[in-house]
């Protein structure tokens, strides 16, 4: 008893379970009948060309429904179909050309302005290279500066030693020239001395040497 229940709540859930969807078809007025036949009795005599509907099972040429309000019933096969109707693709195609278009243009617009901003990155770009090329050659031109400088300094420090050197030079020199300014004069200081004592004696000798030559002339 427990299977055969359960059995039977399988099959009456079952196409609610495995419920596909069907369209109207194309420019018709569809009656929605209680049960499956053409006499039967009709629930809705004009569901719309297009309309969305619920497919739950079919049976000997006609399909069993649920409308969106919920209301069910059956329609022939041959009134329904399982892609919607073209007038509403054409309109759902269209309404995704529109919004392809405006996805389109904003992609274009955007396209435009990224191509703006290249631009603008290559004028920067093109400004930090020719800022890098200034740079390079002004930090060239400070190495020679450099370079020179450097060279500049040692020569500097040749040149002040040499400097040194002949003062040194100049130093012993004068010291030396002085030395023989003094002994010059020392010298003629000496013939002086010399010369004064030489006259002195002279002066002393001569006399005497006049009286002798006076006394033997006497005496001759």
């Amino acid at each position: 008893m427990y299977k055969i229940c359960l059995s039977l709540l399988l099959l009456a859930l079952s196409p609610s379970l495995f419920a596909e969807t069907r369209y109207i078809s194309d420019e018709f007025r569809v009656p929605l009948r209680e049960t499956p036949c053409s006499r039967c009795t009709i629930l809705h005599r004009g569901l719309k060309t297009g309309l969305k509907l619920t497919f739950i099972e079919s049976a000997d040429g006609w399909s069993h429904i649920r409308t969106p309000g919920g209301m069910e019933g059956w329609i022939e096969n041959q009134y329904i179909v399982a892609q919607p109707i073209a007038r509403d693709r054409i309109a759902r195609y269209k309404k995704q050309n529109e919004a392809l278009s405006s996805s389109n243009a904003e992609l274009k617009t955007q396209v435009t302005e990224l191509q703006a901003n290249n631009q603008q990155l290559d004028g920067r770009l093109s400004t930090v290279s020719d800022d890098n090329e200034a740079v390079s050659r002004e930090l060239a031109d400070i190495k020679v500066v450099s370079a020179n400088a450097l060279n500049l300094k040692v020569q500097n420090q040749k040149l002040l030693e040499e400097n040194g050197m002949l003062q040194s030079k100049i130093d012993v020199l004068s010291a030396l020239n002085k030395q023989l300014e003094s002994s010059h004069i020392q010298k003629w200081f000496l013939y002086g001395a010399i010369a004064v004592f030489l006259g002195a004696l002279l002066s002393i000798i001569l006399p005497r040497l006049k009286r002798k030559r006076r006394g033997h002339s006497e005496w001759a």
